[in-house]
């Protein structure tokens, strides 16, 4: 990193904000391929024998992806995952255009600490074409940094004109090399690699009530939505625009971002996520 002026106190503190992330590539393959468990998006679920497949409207919701914690577990550094279980992610389609809507769109994100699975079969009233492609998950390490948006950097950003120009850039440039095959937004932990703006602040705007609030009034809580970000974490975001799977048929070129408390994830309790969905 050149100089750029920055003291050397506030170079350690930018380094100390790197954080340990769990990095994602996939694989297309099929499910006959894949052991029962395996972290994988799309084709058919491996559930618990009582699970009960959740519904909206009294419709089946469409299965995205499972997560094996077990898979990941030498990844998360931060020691902040369960070692064992299940993360399962289901999505509702908007009845009208059939595809993801991202506005107050029904979820499910479920975490199970059953390791007794089936492979499960479709429900009967989901459409045939209402499901995805198989494409397995590999987990790596990988690093992520406060992006300019991040309420970390507001200080620091404020004291030096150039702090993106000998920050940002040239360790988000050096993480680019070091992860060549990175090629998709899937990750988990870490900072969020938002497409719009800070999935931090969709996270509080719900908590609040102003999720797609006029810019107005979202302007005039925006210290309040400034305040709470700093309660929540990024726990997961799930790309639909990687070639391996065929989301993009349903989400286009979004991500999902997944978002839970600190105080949550600290006593594992993932019964509160916060979806956002954010699109070019």
């Amino acid at each position: 990193m050149e100089d750029g002026g920055i003291q050397k106190s506030d170079k350690e503190d930018l380094i100390k904000m790197i954080r340990s992330t769990i990095g994602i590539k996939t694989k297309a393959d099929e499910d006959k391929n894949i052991k029962i468990g395996t972290s994988k998006i799309g084709g058919k679920p491996d559930l618990p024998q009582d699970f009960i497949w959740p519904k909206v409207d009294n419709k089946s919701m469409l299965f995205c992806a499972q997560y094996n914690l077990s898979e990941l577990t030498q990844f998360d550094q931060e020691n902040i995952l369960p070692s064992k279980g299940f993360f399962y992610i289901f999505l509702s389609l908007d009845d009208q255009y059939k595809e993801f809507n991202g506005i107050n769109q029904e979820f499910k994100f479920l975490y199970s600490k059953s390791e007794n699975l089936i492979r499960a079969e479709f429900p009967k009233d989901l459409e045939a074409n209402y499901s995805l492609k198989t494409a397995i998950i590999k987990y790596f390490q990988f690093y992520t940094i406060p992006d300019d948006q991040n309420n970390k950097l507001f200080e620091l950003d404020k004291k030096y004109d150039d702090l993106n120009f000998y920050f940002n850039e040239p360790t988000e440039d050096f993480i680019a090399d070091l992860y060549s095959v990175m090629d998709n937004l899937h990750q988990i932990l870490g900072y969020d690699r938002y497409i719009q703006s800070s999935a931090l602040y969709d996270f509080s705007s719900k908590e609040l009530g102003l999720y797609g609030a006029d810019s107005s009034e979202f302007q005039k809580r925006w210290n309040d939505i400034l305040e709470l970000s700093n309660t929540f974490e990024l726990l997961l975001q799930l790309d639909c625009n990687d070639s391996n799977s065929d989301m993009t048929r349903f989400g286009g070129s979004g991500t999902y971002y997944f978002g839970i408390s600190k105080n949550d994830l600290k006593n594992q309790n993932f019964s509160n996520i916060k979806m956002t969905f954010q699109m070019t």
